[in-house]
């Protein structure tokens, strides 16, 4: 009985071994992943370090177990030992850190990964800095085998329990470490927890070894029952088995994450799932691992149904977005409990079987009693190397060279042929096993696996399997990139998730987020000349950046990103490649920007996805801080956020991590409202002062994206450098300890800012009273008001306003007042002069513009004699609009209206209109040239997208044509009462463009778009 209590004890330790070595592992990859970064290399080789340790611990531990008299009290100090080494391994990772800068630093810029002498540093630092602690968690196996195993027959039952019962606590430790731990204490707390947890089994394995003594004997070498003598043949079996396993677990990491997303939530959960498997299979195992013979069929079986089961698996792997959305119960912490189901039962018949072996292979190894703690070690030993080999191999080489169903056909191969050999050299009826492996060898080669298009295009977002052909597909080391081709554009997605939509070479339309990003340092500081952009993407931010930047640094992760890139080159409308300013680098950008001196102007961090591994430790303020340090005096700093991944907290906690490390913090919100945009820097950023030289400096840059003046900035302006410490006031600062974005980001998403399209929270930090003196309020207010008509500021600008610019808008926002009043008012502001009086006559005219629209000759010859040229013309014009043609005759007084003027969108509009009725394909291409300025950047103004594609028409651009009809009719979904009219308007035009080939694809893909958004908007059928 009290032996019985004894072993329920040491169950109970090895749990909680189990549970600390995966919080341990979880939190040291991740402080190794901020001196090395997230590149798959660097990670992999971080790995290799950490399971080396615990190899060789298990073989040191085989030699000596013998030795030890009291296995319990020895394995209860390793505890101990594990426990203190936690406490200084960060202070071990600070000082390879500065070993790294030290020897591997660059002044001309940031390595590409991959370098030999930084990877076996890497590999060496890290098996340096990990021996210790994953040493002596290797050795623990072993010792308490040999304090476990009491009889022969306990030899594979007792180590298979032991080894599943510690795999169940690591999975306990995976699933509290990445649910509650790491959301709610942090990296260094969890770590905390871990070292608890170590100090509690060293105080209960003391106790348990009060009294116990066990004999000193060595290892027996006299011949069992097991009559063969090959039972060494299980080593290298056991290898191999190692090997195909962890390919296995890399190839369903990858495979899942598909489903289940990036995050630190998924991850758990992927791995939890595996780790499941292999307990189940092992305690299964230790109930038949009684004797050599046995566990011999056993090895022999649980390698057929390892190769049965994976293949079976990788067929239904497809199937799995129809029944993860058809099952679907929601999400919780940024998952949905339904794809972890799913997952955990594709998994688990291979992973039963694979956690079978283990067992078998310790009982087939072990010579006797004496022997089971060095069986135990040689086993564990020799299969975690091969874990190592499979790891990085399945991840380098195989995956990436041959892709999903390949890499899985090799594992079902070789886990074949390991069924082959075993049956051969240990199964007494050999041929039953070559036989079974043989027809089973036969049968999967005629039911080969094949690519799971269907999961790789699953969206796990969105929940939906993305439409459109695919342009382009890549297996890379770290995630799976396609490009997909829809409605004429590209979309480039990287293991499901939206990277970029990439505009065809035909589609000159502006994505005004990523313009804005590339263009904020140039309007911040004019004078900058270098540049860093973080994350390629589909490299959007990097197709246009101003003229007055020479020298463009792009770092991104994946190389298959920048491979997908170099594909769209020829059918995008422009390529960043082909720039020669641009310089790309492969590599993560923390590992890259720490072993490099080389400063820029000016930096812009645009990594996707905040929760994902590569970017979520880019939110920072550790990150913040290494950006600040590659920064030139008075650089800026530009980091982008996606308004669908977070809430109002979180863009307090971003706001207040940026203001921790730069004094200076701006937060933009482009007019697409699906990003904002923070701007940081050591110095003042007076932008409102700064721009207009930048815009001198690279014109049609800025006009493109509807920046003429200062004002056009402002109006994107949410918070200035007091709004910002005001509204994030109280915040907590995301660092790499508490990494806030990462463990909450997942969980918004079905709130996020990006549903409410609106940032009135930030309504009381408004900076118009302290930036309006300087600027032309009547120009903002009225920008806004027709670009952002419900933008709580407006009311702050009128209030701003005063003398004649509070009376313009006083008098321009009197909708009830009397109209003759209201027109004399205007009347007597505009014969003033300056610029109050200019902005005054374009106030009037568009107040008379509605009348003028509706009755030209019923407007008073009295209440246009006050306005000046040009802008009578504009009026004139206006009150020709059904006569386009005679537009002409006023050409010349409308090109005189300046890009800063109000009404500079309505001449351009008249300007481009008669040239489009005139038809030749000359006067079209004009129009084109005058409506880039405005169409571009007009914030899905439906009539310019349209007058845009007829334009196009009678230029012959077919595509350009296609391409503004789709823009058209965007926007004439989102316009009411009117929608109905305007789409089957655009579905006329579009029907009669002659187009063939990809055009003529991408016309039945827009009239197919139009019939769908019809039928989605018509009013429900009566009786």
């Amino acid at each position: 009985m009290k032996s019985e209590r004894s072993y329920a004890g040491v169950l109970l330790c090895f749990f909680l071994s189990g549970f600390a070595a995966l919080l341990y592992q979880t939190a040291w990859m991740r402080e190794f992943s901020f001196v090395f970064g997230t590149s798959e290399l660097a990670v992999a080789t971080v790995l290799a370090g950490y399971m080396a340790g615990l190899s060789l611990g298990a073989a040191i531990a085989g030699r000596l177990a013998h030795r030890v008299r009291r296995p319990v009290w020895i394995y209860g100090l390793l505890e101990l030992g594990i426990a203190v080494t936690a406490l200084a391994l960060p202070l071990a990772i600070q000082g390879v850190r500065a070993i790294a800068v030290w020897a591997f630093a660059q002044p001309e810029g940031p390595p590409a990964a991959g370098g030999v002498a930084v990877t076996l540093f890497t590999l060496t630092a890290s098996f340096v800095i990990l021996v210790i602690p994953t040493a002596l968690m290797g050795a623990t196996l072993p010792l308490l085998s040999r304090h476990a195993v009491q009889r022969d027959n306990q030899i594979g039952s007792r180590v298979g329990v032991l080894y599943a019962i510690n795999t169940l606590g690591a999975i306990a430790g995976t699933v509290v470490a990445g649910f509650a731990l790491l959301p709610a204490l942090g990296l260094h707390q969890t770590v905390l927890v871990g070292v608890a947890v170590n100090a509690g089994v060293f105080v209960l394995a003391a106790l348990l070894a009060r009294g116990q003594e066990s004999r000193v004997s060595a290892p027996s070498h006299r011949p069992t029952a097991f009559r063969w003598q090959r039972a060494d043949w299980v080593l290298p079996l056991i290898l191999m088995s190692g090997m195909v396993s962890f390919s296995y677990e890399v190839l369903w990491t990858r495979l899942l994450g598909q489903i289940l997303g990036g995050s630190v939530y998924a991850f758990s959960t992927m791995l939890a799932s595996f780790l499941a498997g292999i307990t189940l299979g092992s305690a299964l195992a230790a109930r038949f691992a009684r004797d050599p013979e046995r566990s011999a069929v056993g090895f022999v079986w649980s390698q057929l149904f390892v190769a049965v089961f994976s293949l079976a698996a990788f067929h239904l792997v497809d199937r799995l977005p129809t029944w993860v959305v058809q099952w679907d119960v929601g999400r919780f912490a940024g998952l949905h409990p339904s794809d972890a189901v799913f997952g955990v039962l594709l998994l688990l018949p291979s992973t039963l079987a694979i956690g079978a072996t283990f067992p078998f292979a310790v009982r087939i190894t072990a010579r006797g009693v004496e022997d089971a703690a060095a069986a135990t070690a040689r086993v564990y030993a020799w299969n975690t190397v091969g874990a190592i080999v499979g790891a990085l191999g399945a991840g380098f080489l195989l995956i990436p060279t041959l892709g999903f169903a390949a890499s899985l056909g090799i594992g079902v191969a070789l886990n074949l042929a390991l069924a082959a050999v075993a049956s051969w050299v240990l199964s007494p009826r050999k041929w039953i096993g070559v036989v079974l492996a043989a027809g089973l060898g036969l049968a999967s080669w005629f039911w080969a696996p094949q690519t799971p298009w269907n999961l790789l295009r699953f969206a796990p977002i969105a929940r939906v399997v993305q439409p459109g052909e695919l342009i382009f597909e890549e297996v890379g080391r770290s995630a799976t990139v396609l490009v997909r081709r829809r409605e004429g554009a590209y979309y480039v997605m990287n293991n499901g998730l939206a990277e970029a939509a990439v505009r065809p070479v035909w589609d000159p339309g502006a994505d005004l987020t990523n313009r804005w990003l590339s263009s904020l340092p140039s309007m911040a500081r004019p004078q900058a000349e270098s540049l860093l952009v973080i994350g390629l993407g589909g490299g959007v931010v990097v197709e246009e950046v101003p003229a007055s930047i020479r020298e463009i640094d792009v770092i991104e992760l994946e190389e298959a990103v920048i491979e997908a890139n170099r594909v769209l080159a020829s059918r995008r409308f422009a390529d960043p490649l082909s720039d020669p300013r641009v310089r790309v680098i492969e590599n993560d950008a923390r590992g890259a920007l720490t072993l490099t001196s080389k400063r820029y102007d000016a930096i812009v961090s645009q990594p996707s996805h905040p929760w994902t591994a590569g970017a979520s430790h880019l939110y920072t303020r550790e990150f913040f801080d290494l950006v600040k340090d590659h920064l030139e005096p008075g650089g800026v700093f530009v980091q982008w956020i996606g308004l669908a991944f977070v809430d109002q907290e979180l863009l307090r906690v971003l706001v207040a991590t940026l203001l921790d490390v730069f004094p200076h913090v701006r937060v933009y919100s482009p007019p697409s409202y699906a990003a904002v945009l923070f701007v940081a820097s050591e110095q003042a950023l007076p932008i409102e002062e700064t721009v207009q030289e930048a815009i001198e400096r690279s014109p049609e840059t800025f006009k493109k994206i509807g920046i003429q003046v200062p004002e056009d900035v402002f109006i994107s302006l949410e918070l200035d450098e007091v709004g910002a410490r005001a509204f994030s006031q109280g915040a907590p600062v995301s660092t790499d300890d508490a990494n806030i974005l990462q463990v909450r980001s997942p969980g918004v998403l079905g709130r996020a800012l990006l549903r409410a399209r609106s940032l009135d929270f930030l309504a009381p930090f408004d900076p118009v009273e302290r930036i309006a003196p300087g600027l032309d309020l009547v120009y903002a207010w009225v920008r806004m008001q027709q670009n952002r008509p419900h933008h709580p500021r407006l009311e702050r600008l009128r209030d701003a306003a005063v003398g004649r610019e509070g009376a313009i808008l006083d008098r321009w926002a009197a909708k009830n007042e009397g109209r003759g009043a209201r027109l004399e008012a205007l009347s007597e502001l505009a014969s003033g002069s300056g610029r109050e009086g200019r902005r005054a006559q374009e106030v009037l005219a568009l107040v008379l513009r509605p009348a003028i629209l509706r009755a030209p000759r019923a407007v008073e010859a009295s209440k246009l004699q006050v306005l000046r040229e040009p802008f009578r013309a504009v009026v004139e014009g206006w009150s020709r609009q059904g006569r386009p043609r005679e537009l002409e005759d006023l050409d010349a007084r409308l090109g005189a209206v300046r890009p800063s003027d109000l009404l500079y969108p309505e001449a351009t509009r008249m300007r481009a209109r008669w040239r489009v009725v005139e038809g030749s394909p000359g006067r079209a291409r004009e129009a084109l040239d005058l409506l880039d300025g405005i169409s571009l950047a007009s914030n899905g103004n439906f009539s310019d997208f349209f007058l845009y594609a007829r334009a196009a028409v009678r230029a012959g651009d077919t595509g350009l044509a296609l391409s503004s009809y789709r823009n058209a009719a965007q926007a004439a979904q989102r316009s009411g009462s009117a929608a109905r009219k305007r789409l089957r308007e655009i579905q006329a035009q579009v029907a009669r463009i002659p187009a063939t080939g990809e055009d003529g694809l991408y016309r039945q893909e827009i009239l197919l778009w139009i019939r769908d958004a019809l039928e989605q908007s018509a009013p429900p059928l009566r009786r």
